[in-house]
This record gives structure tokens, C-alpha cells and sequence, in this order.
């Protein structure tokens, strides 16, 4: 059987497009790098991806990324390659004959066509990754567009949904592609309108099975965001800030960066990154310097661009703390319901230490321009009162009732404060003290305490 007349063409591009790229690497901006890298990734197996990505993450410095790349290149074109070189006898009619580049350059029209004609075509990694491309399908004309799955790449949500999607057992992921597969039959022949709605509640029931809630448009926000592509990056694969910044601290000043990333750490984050510790050291306060010298960079990295005042800016640009942030842009142009509900769900995200800390932080700041002031936050963090209002409102508010109280009480606050912030500035500062009184008042807090740090006493 002869070679496939599509396959020649597609190798001679291959080749010439890395002999371009390998040109160009040392000129391209990190931007340009980074997109370069997670498109070619996203052409690869797990195991592939593992092994050639192994060494990388987006927070190197830009003359370690230009390395990188100008190896990598070469190490995937011959993948690509071979990929190809599988696929040379076949005419591309199913889609289990086409290369993982094949599929990134259709259309999703096309390729859900083909899946409804062949409807076990693709499995494994290939069908959880179409999964996620086609979550990313906001409307009738990006359906019909064989650019979508490049763009899709940009987006931190693309991802996160791909990595959800792979962490579910096959059999879930096969029941969810043949009931889209359902969905997607004659999309073709409706007209746009009713179209979109069907892609509207295709990406509702993929969300459904991976547990995300949120409108596409409050998710694609980030674009070319930093990624740790890597799980677990080295201090020296972090971003050249970072390694000098940990280079000249002294081992008070590594005890005080770790508090403020453990209070920014979900309690699942501190039982997974902190358990190899336990049994090692009486308290977090007894970890010596020479640790916490690799532990400090690593948890930083995962953490990504979390900071103290995350608490404040969910109200003021969508930051959110248990779900991806939405972007202040976007979230400059929702309506309030909108963004309610977009706090809501965080709210029910947020575990009872991250609820705890956002109500103690908000209590503590006696000032509504404190709230967004990092120091100041910092300052209230390293305090005795904030970890004694931390622990007051686990126990009294938390433990009972698996947490309703607690959560009730979040509900009510993030309300409030979105009511706050969307008020004349002149007006949040007796917004704020309404807000700590509703706190103070679920814990008998004495009006000493509600009102400390104001110039005087509710009149």
C-alpha cells in the first residue's frame, strides 16, 4: 500500500517549520516561548510530555527558557515525526488514523463529525484532551474554527480542564463522550442561535463531571498566564527573583515567608506538602534554615501569583481564593448577580481554614484601605490576636455542624463586602464597621474588640 498523498507535504512542513523556529529562538519573547512549548505539548502523550517537558516550567528565567526550547525543538519534530510516519498507510478517514498535530489543526465541526461516524475513533488522553478543547467553545463560529485548539492553549482553564479530565477513570470519560457525542449529532444543520445553546449545555455537563461551574466567560481570563506545567519544580528551575531573593534571606526571614504561603495553603495543600515534615520537627517554628531554604521557593511555585490581599480582591477584580481567579476585566463588566454567584461558588469551595482566615482578616482591618494594603496585611497575619481569631472561629463557628455556621456567616460577609465595594468610597468605612459588627456578633466579641483601631466608638 502506498504511502497516504497528505503525508509528505505535512513532513516537509515539520521540518521546515523547526529549522524556522530554531532560527528565531533566540529573538522570540518569553511570551512567544512559553506558547510555543505548551502547542507542541499539547501534542503529546503523558508519558512524552513528562519526559520531554522534564527540566522546564514557565517561571525560568527567559535564557533558560531560550535553552530549553532550542532543545526541545529538535526532540519533539522527531516525535512529531514519527507520529506521522505511523499514520503514512492510512487515508485519514477515522479518527484514530490522524496525528496528534492532525487533530490540533481541526476544526471541532470536523472532528465531532468524525467521532459521530466512528464514535470509538479516540480514547485515552486523545478523547479527554477533545473534551477540553471543546469545553473551550464559547459560540456557533468557533465551533466551525480550526484554529480553536492553538488559541485554546493560551488559557489557564484549558488546563486545568484537561488536567481534570485526565484524573478521571476511562469508563467515566467514555459515558461523558457518548452523551455529548448525543449532543453534538446534526449541530451542523441547526442554525447559530440554537447551536450555541447546545454548546452552552455541552460545556455545562463537562463541567458537571469535573466540578466546574463557572460561565466560559468568567474562566478565560489569565491569557498566557504563567504555568507550572512542571507538578513539582526545583529551587533551581524557579524564576531568578525567586532564587536570589532565597539566596540572601537570612533564616528569619525564610520562618516569616513560610507563615504568610502556609496561610495563603488550602488545608489539602498543607496536608500533602507538609506531611513528609511531620514527625520530623515539633512545629512548623522548629524547621531549620537548610529546609526551609528548598521548601520555601518550591511551595511558592505552586502557589503561583496567590497573595495576602487575594481575601479583599475577590470583591474588588474576581481574585477568588478556591477557584481560578476571573480577571478584573472580565470582572469589571459583570453584573452584580453574576459576580454573587461567581462568590458563592468560591464560597463553597473554600475549605473552614480559608473561611476562617478571610472573616479574621476582614475583622481585623479596621480600615477598608487596609484590606488592600499588603503590609498592613502582613502585619495583621504576624499578630497574636489573628491567629487566636482564626482558631476562636474553627472551634466555635466550624466544628459544630460540619461547618454550617461558619459557612452561613461567609455568605452573609461576602455579600456584604460585594455590596461594599460596589458603594461610594465615602461610604465603605461604615460599610466595613457594619460588616465587623455582623462578625464580632456571631462571637460575642466584646464592642473593645469591634472597634478597636477606629478613632471612636459607634455613635
Amino acid at each position: 500500500m502506498d504511502e497516504h498523498p497528505r503525508i509528505e507535504p505535512q513532513r516537509q512542513y515539520i521540518r521546515a517549520r523547526a529549522e524556522d523556529l530554531l532560527r528565531r529562538t533566540e529573538s522570540m519573547t518569553d511570551e512567544e516561548l512559553r506558547w510555543t512549548v505548551r502547542l507542541f505539548a499539547d501534542c503529546l502523550d503523558p508519558t512524552e510530555r513528562d519526559e520531554l517537558l522534564r527540566g522546564y516550567n514557565e517561571y525560568l528565567h527567559i535564557e533558560d527558557v531560550q535553552r530549553f526550547v532550542s532543545g526541545f525543538i529538535p526532540r519533539y519534530t522527531e516525535r512529531a515525526l514519527a507520529d506521522l510516519e505511523a499514520k503514512r498507510l492510512t487515508d485519514g478517514s477515522r479518527p484514530d488514523e490522524l496525528t496528534d498535530e492532525e487533530l490540533q489543526s481541526m476544526s471541532l465541526a470536523e472532528k465531532w463529525e468524525l467521532l459521530e461516524r466512528h464514535p470509538a475513533g479516540l480514547t485515552g488522553y486523545k478523547l479527554r484532551r477533545e473534551l477540553a478543547r471543546l469545553f473551550m467553545c464559547g459560540n456557533y463560529d468557533l465551533y466551525h474554527d480550526s484554529s480553536l485548539s492553538e488559541s485554546a492553549v493560551e488559557f489557564p482553564i484549558y488546563h486545568q480542564v484537561q488536567e481534570r479530565l485526565m484524573a478521571l477513570q476511562e469508563d467515566l470519560v467514555l459515558k461523558l463522550a457518548a452523551k455529548v457525542q448525543e449532543m453534538t449529532a446534526g449541530l451542523d444543520c441547526l442554525p447559530p442561535q440554537e447551536a450555541e445553546g447546545v454548546l452552552a449545555r455541552i460545556r455545562s455537563v463537562i463541567g458537571e463531571a469535573i466540578d466546574v461551574h463557572q460561565p466560559l466567560e468568567s474562566l478565560v481570563a489569565g491569557r498566557m498566564a504563567k504555568l507550572p506545567l512542571v507538578a513539582e519544580p526545583t529551587t533551581a528551575e524557579l524564576a531568578a527573583y525567586v532564587k536570589e531573593a532565597i539566596g540572601t534571606m537570612t533564616p528569619e526571614e525564610l520562618k516569616r515567608s513560610l507563615f504568610v504561603l502556609l496561610d495563603l495553603m488550602t488545608l489539602e495543600e498543607l496536608r500533602r506538602d507538609l506531611s513528609p515534615l511531620q514527625g520530623r520537627y515539633p512545629s512548623v517554628h522548629d524547621i531549620p534554615a537548610e529546609i526551609l531554604v528548598g521548601l520555601v521557593p518550591t511551595l511558592a511555585a505552586k502557589l503561583g501569583d496567590r497573595h495576602l490581599c487575594d481575601f479583599a480582591d475577590r470583591y474588588r477584580e474576581g481574585r477568588m481564593l478556591a477557584m481560578p481567579p476571573v480577571g478584573d476585566e472580565v470582572w469589571s463588566r459583570l453584573p452584580m448577580d453574576d459576580r454573587l454567584k461567581l462568590l458563592e461558588q468560591d464560597n463553597d469551595r473554600m475549605d473552614l481554614a480559608q473561611i476562617s482566615r478571610h472573616l479574621a482578616k476582614i475583622f481585623l482591618s479596621p480600615e477598608y484601605q487596609r484590606l488592600f494594603d499588603p503590609e498592613a496585611q502582613l502585619g495583621t497575619l504576624e499578630s497574636q490576636g489573628y491567629q487566636q481569631l482564626v482558631g476562636k472561629l474553627l472551634l466555635e463557628l466550624g466544628r459544630p455542624e460540619e461547618g454550617r455556621r461558619l459557612r452561613a456567616l461567609n455568605r452573609v460577609i461576602s455579600r456584604m463586602m460585594l455590596e461594599a465595594e460596589a458603594t461610594l468610597e465615602a461610604d465603605r468605612e461604615e460599610r466595613l464597621l457594619q460588616i465587623r459588627k455582623v462578625i464580632g456578633t456571631a462571637l460575642d466579641l466584646p464592642d473593645e474588640q469591634i472597634f478597636a483601631g477606629r478613632k471612636g466608638r459607634e455613635p
